[in-house]
């Protein structure tokens, strides 16, 4: 379940609450699949100004994937809130 959500110009924060079961790569590789679908869709002509034919990828490869372990679900929700690339 997503928990907390921010963005930045070139990657985004998600706070999940995920089963320990789930592989994380597998649902990394399911969001980015799924939200590439739906941006290409939405905003096809905006985004064909900057990526041409279908093998270019929206999203890069690579991920970072943190446990917050026994941190305070507030505390951290608080952290990817004040996430915002370095602006006030």
């Amino acid at each position: 379940m997503l928990e907390e959500f921010n963005g930045e110009p070139d990657h985004v924060h998600l706070l999940i609450n995920l089963h320990p079961d789930n592989n994380i790569s597998d649902l990394m590789a399911s969001l980015k699949s799924a939200s590439s679908r739906i941006l290409r869709q939405q905003y096809k002509s905006e985004i064909g100004k900057f990526y041409w034919g279908e093998k270019v990828k929206l999203w890069h490869d690579s991920k970072c994937v943190v446990s917050c372990g026994g941190a305070p679900l507030e505390i951290v929700k608080d952290y990817i809130k004040g996430q915002s690339g370095g602006k006030e």
